[in-house]
């Protein structure tokens, strides 16, 4: 049975909106106007679409959470650090560009006595000091300029900032340092949400700029691991394991990987089912893609394992002995040539 157009663009966003939603979680139907249900149905449309076809991840994270709490001292070295001594050109939020260890020093002293100011030590945050990255392989100078236009379209209300493009690693990424007080003195504040939102940006701007980018959590896809931190790096390279990497592969927290994901599950069955019932071919064959993506995710590996645990065995039986019986000389025993 096809569903009217109407009513598969409602299913697919009410869905969407969970699938896509980190963490996962039951969010209400969107109301929205018949005239604006079509463009945002073409968005979710497409963000599965990508999601499918397993399009590159953007990663955005703030780095340096404990250092970026201790004024200017802590600002300083950072800004020495995404510049390499002043060898990495950084670039401001008027274009302007910085390059040389003086013009790097500089740059520190402004941000000291400029504006609100930055005290050398503090109790508080003044910087935020966030990385933008894609996997390796990825156009550096798209990412670059993507960089540039996430940071307008999210911090051009007169906040201070500059960013460096560094290209000495595989991943193209963008070091991007934040003052936290805007020009009406408001404190930045970034929540879940907030980076669930600049990873999304971020992302559009790729895509604004050529490149293939998705945004998406990683329960949306079945991943369960994490990307290792700068410290689990080290380790790693040293050969050592974290002892709470041991811990992971232990069927106990395998099984709660897997039932944290029943609700992933089921809003992919959902989206599949309407799209299934869609009159149009291309949401028809997207319902079939699906199919395989779910059968194909990382969390998918391990449910056999957790789901046919195997039983303790039960101890061997003893072998029941036929009963003794008098045997009489004239007996011949059994018949072994029959």
């Amino acid at each position: 049975m096809a569903y009217p157009r109407a009513y598969i663009d409602a299913m697919l966003l009410n869905w969407g909106d969970r699938l896509f939603q980190e963490p996962f979680r039951r969010t209400p139907a969107r109301r929205l106007p018949h005239a604006g249900m079509p463009d945002e149905a073409k968005r979710m449309r497409d963000q599965v679409a990508r999601t499918l076809r397993r399009t590159p991840e953007v990663m955005v994270k703030i780095t340096n959470k404990a250092s970026s709490a201790q004024g200017m001292g802590a600002v300083r070295r950072h800004l020495r650090y995404i510049s390499r001594n002043g060898q990495v050109e950084l670039e401001d939020q008027n274009g302007d560009r910085i390059a040389g260890p003086e013009a790097v020093r500089d740059l520190a002293r402004t941000w000291q006595l400029g504006g609100w100011g930055i005290p050398e030590t503090s109790h508080r945050r003044e910087v935020f000091n966030v990385l933008l990255s894609m996997p390796p392989g990825t156009n550096r100078e798209a990412v670059r300029d993507a960089a540039r236009d996430f940071a307008a379209l999210e911090f051009g209300d007169g906040r201070t900032y500059v960013f460096a493009a560094h290209n000495d690693e595989a991943h193209p990424h963008v070091h991007l340092s934040v003052q936290v007080r805007g020009p009406d003195g408001r404190r930045l504040n970034p929540r879940k949400q907030d980076l669930r939102r600049w990873r999304e940006r971020f992302a559009d701007q790729l895509r604004a700029n050529g490149v293939e980018a998705n945004a998406t959590p990683r329960r949306a896809r079945g991943a369960t691991q994490r990307y290792p931190k700068q410290g689990v790096k080290h380790m790693l390279a040293r050969g050592d394991v974290p002892m709470y990497w041991q811990a992971a592969a232990n069927a106990e927290q395998r099984q709660a990987s897997w039932q944290s994901h029943h609700g992933v599950f089921t809003a992919w069955r959902e989206i599949a089912q309407v799209m299934a019932a869609s009159p149009a071919r291309l949401d028809r064959e997207m319902a079939v893609g699906i199919a395989d993506f779910v059968q194909t995710m990382p969390v998918r590996q391990d449910a056999p394992t957790v789901i046919n645990r195997p039983q303790p065995k039960e101890p061997p039986r003893r072998k029941r002995m036929p009963p003794e019986r008098d045997i009489r000389p004239d007996d011949p025993g059994p018949d072994i040539d029959r």
